[in-house]
């Protein structure tokens, strides 16, 4: 006779674990909180802007830009406090107006580099790497770029400035 493995009843899966009261607490009100904050914005969301008006925001009337001049990165040697000489690398681009044309620019590339270099050499270390020294830095730039011919530049963007 042959003889058939018996059948063994599938084992029951292990019962789940049993909460305990801050699961419970977690498990209710957790949703409960993020439903009503949800609902709350869009509320507000609402309330704020009239239904088939869609309007933008007051920050979002920035003018797009005009023609940028990225100039070759800048190579110096700076003087902290202590006489101590740093490299730097400066990597700047100047903005223009929106009406003012690329090809038209160009010409005055080496007259801004000059005006720049001039002025990053005069710069102490401490000056060039304070990050709250940036915006004076930035409109240095733009006043020696406008003392340079380039009446028509409207910002100065900083793009990269490495400093040992």
């Amino acid at each position: 006779m042959s003889e058939t493995p018996e059948a063994k009843p599938p084992a029951a899966a292990p019962a789940p674990a049993k909460k305990g009261a801050g699961g419970m607490i977690m498990g209710i009100v957790l949703p409960a909180l993020l439903a009503g904050g949800a609902a709350y914005g869009a509320s507000r969301a609402a309330a704020k802007a009239p239904a088939g008006h869609a309007e933008a925001p007051a920050h979002a009337e920035v003018h797009p830009p005009g023609p940028t001049v990225a100039l070759e990165p800048f190579l110096v040697s700076v003087v902290d406090g202590a006489k101590k000489s740093h490299p730097m690398k400066l990597s700047v681009a100047v903005e223009f107006g929106t009406h003012d044309k690329e090809d038209v620019l160009k010409p005055f590339t080496p007259r801004i580099r000059d005006a720049i270099l001039s002025y990053v050499r005069t710069l102490s270390y401490e000056d060039a790497v304070d990050a709250q020294h940036s915006e004076k830095l930035r409109s240095e730039i733009l006043d020696r770029c406008h003392k340079a011919g380039a009446i028509t530049a409207e910002r100065i963007l900083i793009t990269d400035l490495v400093s040992q």
